[in-house]
This record gives C-alpha cells, structure tokens and sequence, in this order.
C-alpha cells in the first residue's frame, strides 16, 4: 500500500498494522535473547564438532582441503555465527587446553556462570596474548588475569576491561596516568602497523597515494628481514608449515591437537582437550 492509501484508513483499520509492528518486534527481541542465553552451550557444541572435525582430518576421513568453515556448512545447513564461533574458540583455548598439572585452564563451569560479555572481551584478551607470546600465552601475565577474573565470584567486567586496556596500551577507565608513557612492546607496535593498514583506504580518499603505497610496501617487506633474524631456515620452514596448517584446520598457530589414547577418551559430554 502507498503513503496515500494508508492515510485514508481509519485510526482502527491503522491499528491493525500496528499491533503487527509490536508484535514482530516483540518476537525479535525474544529471538535475539533466547539466542544471547543459548550462547554458551551453541560454542561447547561447536568445540565439539571442531573436535570431530580435527579427527577425521587426520585420520583423512574428510578431504585434505576441507576447512571447518566448509565442514560445518556441511553438516549444519547454513553458515556459523561469529559469536558463536568466537565463543567456541575460547571454549577450545581456556577449558579444553590443559595448563602444566592436566588440568584445564578455565573449569566448564565458570565458562558456563559468566555473562557472555565477559567471555567475548576475554575472547578478545586470548586471540591477542596468543598472537603476541606465541607458545608462552597461557602464562602471559593477561592470560592468567583474565583466567582469575573468570574463576573468582562476583562481577568480572571491570577487571576483565583493565587488563584489555592494558593489553592494548591504553588507561583503563578512571586512569588518569600519560599512556604515553607505556614502553613500546611487540604487540602494540603490530596493533598500530594493523590500525595504520586499516585506515588505508581512508588516506587513498584523501588523495595520500604515495603515503599508502609506502606503508603497503615497507609492511609487505616485513616478512623478508626474518632471513636476517639469525634463525635457521629450518625453524623458519616449520613454522610456515605449522602456520599453514592451523589457517586450514581452523586452530591458532601455536596450539597442537591431540588425539586422547583409547583409554583415556573423555565422557560423552566432556569433550577431548586441545594441548598447547
């Protein structure tokens, strides 16, 4: 119906589309928090099925080429959420990976018990300590906090947005020292390499075109000066392979799955760990 249309009919002949506006909008709303409360076990189901997949990979019961991206449109008819996915691969990184006792770094149940914004910033904290420490992640002094905030009673937010601030080089909320002033660390130096690439296109709007090409250029470069890091080409061949790897099975770099021993397999609802 057009504008005119609609505004010829009567207040009580109007009502009718308006009770379906509240009535759609209601349903969404629901949709959107039964979804929210059903987070954290979608992830465990997707930590399971990641699990599944990492097997059958291996034991080349899939193709070779098959990514889990592709593996779960397979099997679930449609496309993963983000959130769900990010979750999924917390759940994978905190409490299927064991720390140096074979116990999980964050218990199932405090994953269960937290807000689902906690664990997406935390989400966040762990993706960056993993990137930022390579095998040393799980005792990088963010990691730990961010475990113990997870596992201790009460309110987590607060403590888990400090140690992201500071993670980032920023002043945590109510911090009035110089960020400034914060000594210059690997990972913030990528974080700006990363936020200075993204602002690329804006810069080429701007007519900066020989500024963007010098960044493209000197950032593509990046990678040859590891010929002259001093480590042995070896070293450097493996860990292609080994980040090759973990881009087609869907797994962080640094992290190595594990096939648990026969008499070791885990109960139907606790799934297999990821070692680091």
């Amino acid at each position: 119906m057009t504008y005119a249309e609609l505004a010829a009919l009567k207040v009580g002949d109007l009502a009718t589309y308006l009770k379906k506006i509240v009535s759609q909008d209601a349903a969404m709303s629901k949709a959107k928090e039964t979804f929210v409360k059903g987070l954290q076990f979608n992830a465990k189901v997707v930590a399971a099925l990641k699990r599944a997949y990492v097997e059958r990979l291996n034991s080349r019961e899939i193709p070779p080429d098959t990514t889990f991206k592709k593996y779960f449109e397979q099997n679930a008819g449609g496309v993963l959420p983000g959130r769900i996915e990010a979750l999924a691969a917390l759940f994978n990184s905190l409490c299927l990976t064991l720390d140096k006792n074979g116990k999980p770094l964050l218990t199932e149940e405090c994953f269960d018990n937290a807000a689902v914004d906690w664990l997406e910033k935390a989400n966040a904290i762990i993706k960056q300590a993993q990137k930022q420490h390579g095998d040393a992640w799980k005792t990088s002094d963010e990691v730990l906090d961010t475990i113990n905030a997870l596992s201790k009673p009460g309110d987590a937010l607060k403590a888990i947005k400090e140690i992201r601030a500071r993670q980032k080089g920023e002043k945590p909320e109510g911090d009035d020292t110089d960020a400034s002033a914060q000594p210059l660390t690997v990972g913030r130096a990528i974080e700006f390499l990363k936020a200075a690439i993204k602002n690329g296109g804006n810069l080429l709007a701007a007519g900066k075109k020989d500024e963007v090409f010098d960044l493209y250029v000197e950032t593509f470069r990046l990678t040859d000066h590891w010929v002259d890091s001093g480590i042995p080409d070896e070293t450097l061949n493996q860990w292609t392979e080994q980040l090759e790897n973990a881009e087609k099975n869907g797994h962080a770099p640094h992290l190595e799955v594990l096939k648990p021993a026969a008499a070791e397999q885990p109960a139907p609802t606790q799934p297999a760990a990821l070692a680091a």
